[in-house]
């Protein structure tokens, strides 16, 4: 429960910017041609700037702002994709050039 607002510095965003936050948040990246599939928060601060939903944002106010709407996000997680086009073929070969170690008395 949200206590009642007694004064103090008024919200920073208005509710059409949140919402439009909120709503940018549901839409996957790759839709909008982004080159990742799920939004980190820091991915959707950058959005949200670049298509003037707000001049500035940060990303702990999108955490509040999604937390409130009751939407999680992706921590980030980065990976390596290959541009090799036979890579999919190549991954799982044994490579006849793996050398065995031989022990030696000693």
């Amino acid at each position: 429960m949200k206590p009642n607002y007694g004064g103090g510095r008024p919200p920073t965003f208005t509710e059409e910017q949140r919402a439009d936050i909120i709503e940018l948040a549901q839409i996957p990246p790759k839709v909008l041609g982004y080159p990742f599939t799920h939004w980190s928060l820091a991915k959707l601060k950058e959005a949200a700037e670049k298509k003037k939903i707000v001049p500035s944002i940060s990303i702990e106010t999108i955490r509040v702002i999604l937390e409130e709407a009751k939407i999680t996000y992706q921590n980030t997680k980065t990976w390596k994709e290959s541009t090799d086009p036979e890579f999919e073929s190549k991954k799982n070969e044994s490579k006849p050039y793996t050398t065995v170690l031989r022990k030696t008395g000693g």
